[in-house]
């Protein structure tokens, strides 16, 4: 009896044997899938991460335009007008007398534009403290674009007045 117990345990793990090594490889295939996918997901998330940094870095190029023109004494004339071609809603086909381009702005490589034009001078409002006959408020529009190597860009308009002497 001895003899037969013996035998069925040994035929028993000569079948299992085959068993563990095809679920060992089962194993590796899933693992290496998992390794894989995790790779390439982290590469993806690596993109968009500098695409992000890109845009960023683009739009603080273009409010650093919009703050030039803020600082530029030049850019607050009445003589600054702009031609709209007779489509408002449309810049991309407006000519622009005063127009100013930074392209050392950064360690970067990114370059700012800036703009500044003349829209409309009105009366100031009654009850400001400025007097009608002697004060103008002048409307400008602002505009700040930046652009980076890569090729993001950014674009942010902003407007201000100015309170001056009237026919200025």
């Amino acid at each position: 009896m001895k003899s037969k117990n013996s035998y069925s345990n040994l035929k028993s793990r000569h079948q299992q044997s085959g068993a563990v090594l095809f679920t060992a490889l089962i194993l590796l295939v899933i693992m290496t899938m998992l390794g894989i996918t995790s790779m390439s997901t982290s590469t993806l998330q690596e993109k968009m991460a500098a695409n992000s940094q890109e845009v960023n870095r683009s739009f603080q190029t273009a409010e650093t335009g919009l703050q030039m023109a803020f600082d530029d004494s030049n850019a607050f004339s009445t003589a600054n007008t702009y031609d709209d071609n007779s489509t408002p809603n449309d810049d991309s086909d407006d000519t622009y007398v005063y127009q100013i381009t930074n392209s050392s702005l950064s360690t970067y490589g990114a370059s700012t534009t800036y703009r500044a034009n003349f829209r409309q001078s009105t009366a100031p409002p009654r009850g400001s403290g400025w007097d009608i006959s002697l004060y103008s408020y002048y409307y400008f529009d602002l505009s700040g674009a930046g652009d980076t190597p890569s090729g993001a860009n950014a674009e942010v308009k902003g407007g201000a007045y100015q309170i001056g002497p009237s026919g200025s």
